[in-house]
């Protein structure tokens, strides 16, 4: 029996500032960019998932592919809904969210499901590490910020942690080839590392107040250099063939989330700074 839990959780995000943490500007717009490859990216994720889900023997994984495909779905509307919030004070930002689709409907259009299962195992075997130095420094990194986008992405990455094993344990079940995995992770690399590029251009083209400097600051500036150290290399041996993600350290803080979401808080708009929540 799988432990993934679908939540929905009703995010609202009208009039949300592009900056939505004036201090620490260069996070808030990397969280942006995430925020408009995540639409693209689990929307690949859940059509590789879709048609993994025949080729699974195993029921345990079945299951667990069903509720993957659930979560991420779940993550693509809310992150849409901040998207939507973003284009419609800036409108010229609504073709880099159909550029942001198109790159990765282009990536599944032009290989096979192999491709696209060790693409989302790989890639969500190194979201823990990364999610992890994100999560720990939570206080620096989202305090400061509009609590309806903090909340969301603590959130989001919260579930991340909890079904870090899901992608990797698909791949193994349906192709298996852990070698295949690791020839292709500067492919996987290559090919979000340019969507995202794509989107911060389009950022500096359409969000004309945002100053040259904010996208020149370091967005984890606040975060000891151990800990940054620490995550690299987690991310880098994540990509190994023998890595299992349920062996990894994790996030304290997903416990607390969890106990908080469970009690019935509203975890739209509960982390952040109260001064900007929705009201």
């Amino acid at each position: 029996m799988s432990h993934l839990q679908v939540r929905r959780i009703p995010f609202t995000f009208e009039g949300v500032d592009f900056i939505w943490n004036p201090s620490n500007p260069g996070f808030s717009i990397l969280m942006n960019v995430i925020s408009f490859m995540v639409i693209g990216l689990e929307k690949y994720m859940c059509l590789a998932m879709r048609d993994a889900e025949p080729l699974i023997k195993n029921p345990a994984i079945l299951e667990e592919a069903r509720l993957f495909r659930a979560q991420e779905s779940v993550h693509s509307q809310a992150h849409r809904k901040h998207v939507n919030a973003l284009v419609a004070r800036y409108p010229g930002l609504a073709p880099a969210l159909d550029k942001a689709i198109a790159h990765y409907d282009e990536l599944y259009a032009s290989r096979d499901l192999r491709y696209h299962l060790a693409y989302a195992g790989g890639l969500e075997a190194s979201f823990t590490p990364f999610f992890k130095m994100i999560l720990d420094n939570r206080d620096t990194l989202f305090g400061g910020g509009d609590a309806r986008v903090a909340s969301l992405f603590v959130w989001h990455f919260c579930e991340e942690i909890e079904h870090r094993s899901s992608a990797l344990a698909i791949y193994n079940e349906v192709v298996g080839d852990s070698w295949y995995r690791v020839r292709n992770v500067k492919s996987f690399y290559s090919h979000g590392g340019a969507c995202a590029a794509m989107l911060m251009s389009e950022f500096r083209i359409q969000v004309m107040e945002i100053p040259e400097s904010y996208y020149r600051e370091p967005a984890f500036a606040t975060v000891p250099r151990m800990q940054k150290l620490r995550s690299g290399l987690g991310i880098v041996n994540s990509q190994l063939p023998w890595h299992n993600p349920m062996h990894q350290p994790l996030p304290n803080y997903y416990d607390e989330w969890s106990r908080r979401y469970e009690s019935g808080e509203n975890m739209s708009n509960f982390y952040g700074s109260s001064a900007q929540a929705a009201t």
